[in-house]
């Protein structure tokens, strides 16, 4: 009996050092406040915190983020190295970076997508999805192997393997960006860059399955198993989109490489932010949400944010889309929640044009956490704030077609010309950055809209903005917005144009009532 009671004594002290050493609730958000980057701002009750990442990995640009075996977060850094997250202290912030496997000890760059199934990572590379097998359970892999390689590669950066996500019968679903910008595209007979495709769960069978995207990152099924997945305007997309996989789809870019066909209408053109990076569905309170996440306008512009994305059916039948910002955390490459619900955002930081990293490390892990005590920021369209005059407008169109823009640049969403297509160019741009977009066309130029310099054989030399290129013919758009067909064979050189085809001083002659009368016109042809 004596030693019974001892037992239970000795338990409640065990419990009660236990309870000491952990963390209260009252504590531990203390220290997420202190924590919080109070620059970025919330429109709903939420803390914003960013990681103190200080042992293991050094965190350096980090891109891609998933949820990977023991509800733990990894991430991946554009220089290769994909870690997880662990909490060394027990306080509830994670501080180190555990080195899982680098893909750059395996000759590739910058990892596009990666989805575990049970220890196997599957990671999204330029020219293979690989796996990155932990045997021993210890989160460091012991092994990779290749799991699918037909895949037309070449050194084009903005050539991805991403999205990747499996179904419930274990088929792994990924999409391979577009060729339609790279004058140096690799033969691809089967047509499956700009394309979604999947693969059996052993690997051996594969499958193209819609085509005509361009630059899609993120994609999942919801709970109704439904595929979803966004994609970049640009191109032949009008818009930033959200899509809805119809089997055998074509969702309207690149028609020089598909044909014209019918095109399988967006669910909705999201409007939050501009460069749609990655989604997630989530149950919540008995109701499902999409989160998705927003890189922002290019490498310089301290833009981006998250938001929750509602899709109901009203009893019509008639199909509606509500966004909500959640928050404008800048150059959000991927989103992750964990299973107690916090959610997890990359932050990419200062890339070079290529979205390689610099010399200065940059970039974050941020954890965001429901905080009620937290008042909300009101919430302002960046991008549309400013009113517009309707006498400025008239100015401005007037403009628009003296100085010859129209040579150039369509207003409508579809036409292809030499330049970038400008409708709704105010939801890209505030005032202050299209303005600076102007002034100093070759400071950031549009992926895309790069032109090439075309050496031919005999000597002739071409400029202009390839729109597409196969084994036999490339098409140059020149000045004037003529294609140009010219047989690959004959071609001796091909190289980037790092100017802007655009000229400086475009308004140095106007006075600043009349720039802003041709900002306000640019503007008026958004949403």
């Amino acid at each position: 009996m004596k030693k019974f009671i001892c037992f239970i004594l000795l338990a409640i002290v065990l419990a009660s050092c236990k309870n000491e050493s952990a963390p209260s609730i009252s504590s531990q958000n203390e220290r997420f406040a202190l924590l919080r980057d109070t620059t970025v701002k919330v429109y709903d009750s939420l803390l914003v915190m960013k990681l103190p990442i200080d042992k293991g990995v050094k965190i350096w640009n980090p891109g891609v983020l998933t949820n990977g075996p023991d509800n733990r977060i990894f991430g991946a850094n554009l220089t290769g190295e994909i870690y997880s997250l662990e909490d060394t202290d027990g306080d509830g912030i994670e501080d180190k970076a555990l080195l899982f496997c680098n893909v750059a000890a395996d000759g590739f760059r910058t990892p596009a997508g990666m989805v575990f199934k049970d220890h196997d990572l599957y990671v999204g590379l330029s020219s293979q999805i690989r796996v990155y097998r932990d045997t021993d359970r210890d989160f460091v892999a012991d092994t990779s192997f290749v799991f699918f390689d037909q895949i037309p590669y070449s050194d084009h950066p903005y050539e991805w393997t991403s999205g990747l996500c499996f179904d419930q019968e274990g088929w792994l679903y990924f999409v391979l960006t577009t060729d339609s910008w790279n004058p140096g595209a690799s033969p691809d007979p089967e047509k499956v860059r700009g394309s979604l495709m999947r693969i059996s769960p052993d690997g051996k069978t594969f499958e193209r399955l819609a085509t005509g995207l361009r630059s899609a990152h993120g994609m999942g099924f919801n709970k109704a198993g439904e595929l979803y997945f966004v994609d970049n305007q640009g191109g032949q997309n009008p818009g930033e989109e959200l899509n809805r996989y119809v089997k055998d789809g074509f969702y309207g870019h690149n028609t020089t490489k598909y044909g014209e066909q019918e095109v399988i209408p967006v669910v909705s053109y999201l409007e939050t932010e501009v460069a749609p990076s990655d989604l997630i569905f989530r149950n919540e309170n008995e109701q499902e949400s999409l989160y998705v996440a927003f890189y922002g306008p290019g490498e310089y512009w301290e833009r981006g944010g998250i938001a929750r994305v509602e899709i109901n059916t009203g009893d019509d039948g008639k199909e509606t889309v509500s966004e909500y910002l959640l928050t404008d955390l800048p150059k959000v490459s991927n989103i992750a929640f964990s299973q107690e619900g916090h959610l997890y955002a990359s932050r990419v930081g200062v890339t070079d044009y290529w979205y390689q990293k610099t010399d200065t490390a940059d970039g974050a892990i941020y954890k965001i956490i429901k905080a009620p005590w937290i008042t909300p920021d009101i919430p302002e369209n960046k991008r549309l704030a400013a009113a517009l005059d309707n006498n400025r407008i008239e100015v401005g169109r007037k403009l628009f077609n003296t100085r010859a823009c129209f040579a150039c640049h369509s207003l409508d969403g579809t036409t292809e010309m030499l330049g970038p297509d400008l409708k709704n160019i105010g939801l890209f741009y505030n005032r202050e950055e299209l303005l600076e977009e102007i002034k100093f066309p070759s400071k950031r130029i549009k992926p895309g809209s790069f032109a090439s310099k075309i050496t031919m054989e005999n000597g002739e030399v071409q400029l202009g903005r390839v729109i597409t290129q196969n084994e036999e013919e490339l098409q140059l758009m020149l000045v004037g917005n003529q294609i140009k067909k010219i047989p690959v064979n004959e071609i001796e050189s091909t190289e980037l144009y790092s100017e802007s085809m655009m000229y400086t001083g475009l308004l140095e002659d106007l006075t600043e009532e009349e720039i802003n009368s041709l900002l306000d016109f640019l503007i008026s042809n958004s949403k």
